[in-house]
């Protein structure tokens, strides 16, 4: 907000407003009230210049569609391009049409001033050619709504002469506008030198402290009412822009600090020792910090050079150790555990038979119906195989059985029916 204003416009106080949402400073019922507030204040140095900077803006971006208009309908060296360049001329037209900075209530508050204002100079209303309005702002919202729809036209023209075969050729959007509107527009000077002298009469009025809104407010409790229903002066709604803010606020996700480098790298080398073949991602999160940093670490690359110099030398990775220096630098290497400390291979492989049929089951268990070839592929980061599953299914197999017979015991029974008399049956053990 500029130095010299002391009421934020339309698009900076809900800016304002949405971070005192977020950071639960106001409530939603503030917000609103607050927004109602600052829609139905009285007009002042602030709005006004507000209002008029605005449609400075739109006369100038106004000349800009004017000005790329001619210079398309009028290039003879490249007419090919006059579709591309036409983008440009939408730009402008965007501008140009944009919403006012203020609230639908301020707008119409200016307007009123600027209408009562223009009928006390006892000049008539405004005219630039065959054009006329009440106000020069007004005049001018008329014109730029013409120009804007006019080029609409245009341009569906343009795109029927290249789609119906009714038509003889192919006409350009900007030439159609160039040969149909442009002599019957007013000059984009003409507009801008009638706002600034309505700019300078309403600034002189308001510094004076003399007008008509105020005494017709303490006569009869109010003034004209202008009707801006055929020209484009809408400005912001205080009940869209509540909605508006409410909905960007919930949408904002609670934002996470993010762990520095410097301290995650020692934990990430703490967690990588005791489970090396854990994925970035499940090392963030037990970490508490980015897959990024993850993977960006030290710690990560030179734990998957040890799983590649395991997987060489046949052993366990854990029997591989990761070394750290003196200031929290790693050394560029790994190193075989000194003789005492390296695991037996038989340990080391049972070690990791038992770490793989533990995610084979934490898999199964959320993916009853996987096949083991399904279950393989999940998780081959692992070195798992269809065979290791269904190696582990056997197993379980075997202990099932195992538990079940604890539970049963044989026994003799006569048979005449057998050779030997006797046969063989299970029966359940009595506790």
């Amino acid at each position: 907000m500029p130095e010299n204003h002391t009421h934020p416009n339309a698009d900076e106080l809900m800016e304002q407003l949405e971070a005192d949402l977020a950071e639960g400073r106001i409530t939603l019922d503030q917000l609103r009230e607050r927004l109602k507030a600052d829609a139905e204040r009285p007009i002042d140095m602030d709005m006004l210049r507000d209002f008029c900077d605005a449609y400075e803006r739109r006369v100038c971006a106004y000349s800009s569609l004017l000005r790329s208009i001619v210079e398309i309908a009028t290039d003879q060296r490249d007419s090919d391009a006059r579709g591309r360049r036409e983008t440009e001329v939408d730009a402008h037209v965007t501008r140009m049409t944009a919403k006012l900075p203020l609230w639908q209530e301020q707008v119409r508050t200016v307007l009123e001033f600027l209408t009562e204002l223009r009928a006390d100079s006892a000049q008539g209303p405004v005219r630039v050619g065959d054009v006329s309005h009440s106000t020069a702002h007004l005049l001018a919202a008329y014109v730029m709504d013409v120009a804007a729809q006019a080029w609409e036209s245009c341009k569906g023209i343009a795109h029927r002469s290249r789609t119906d075969p009714r038509y003889l050729y192919a006409a350009s959007a900007a030439r159609l506008f160039f040969d149909a509107h442009m002599s019957g527009l007013p000059k984009p000077n003409d507009l801008m030198g009638l706002l600034q002298l309505e700019r300078a009469a309403a600034r002189k009025a308001l510094g004076d402290g003399r007008t008509t809104r105020q005494r017709r407010a303490e006569d009869a409790g109010g003034g004209v009412t202008i009707q801006t229903e055929t020209v484009n002066v809408t400005g912001q709604s205080v009940s869209v822009a509540a909605e508006q803010i409410a909905k960007n606020v919930s949408m904002q996700k609670p934002r996470k600090e993010r762990m520095k480098r410097e301290v995650a790298e020692p934990l990430i080398a703490h967690h990588l020792m005791q489970r090396p073949h854990d994925t970035a991602a499940q090392v963030a999160e037990k970490v508490g910090c980015s897959v990024g940093v993850v993977g960006e670490s030290t710690a990560w690359k030179l734990n998957q050079r040890r799983l590649e110099l395991a997987r060489k030398q046949g052993v366990d990775p854990k029997a591989i150790d990761l070394t750290y220096q003196k200031g929290g630098e790693w050394q560029d290497g790994i190193e075989l555990l000194p003789d005492d400390r390296s695991a037996d291979p038989s340990d080391l492989a049972a070690e990791r038979e038992q770490e793989l049929f533990r995610r084979i089951g934490e898999y199964a268990q959320d993916h009853p119906d996987a096949t083991p070839e399904q279950v393989a592929r999940a998780l081959r980061e692992f070195g798992c195989t269809a065979g290791d599953v269904e190696r582990r299914q056997a197993e379980l197999n075997r202990l099932i059985a195992q538990q079940s017979d604890d539970h049963q015991e044989d026994i003799d029974v006569e048979d005449p029916d057998t050779k030997h008399g006797t046969r063989r049956k299970w029966v359940q053990k009595r506790p």
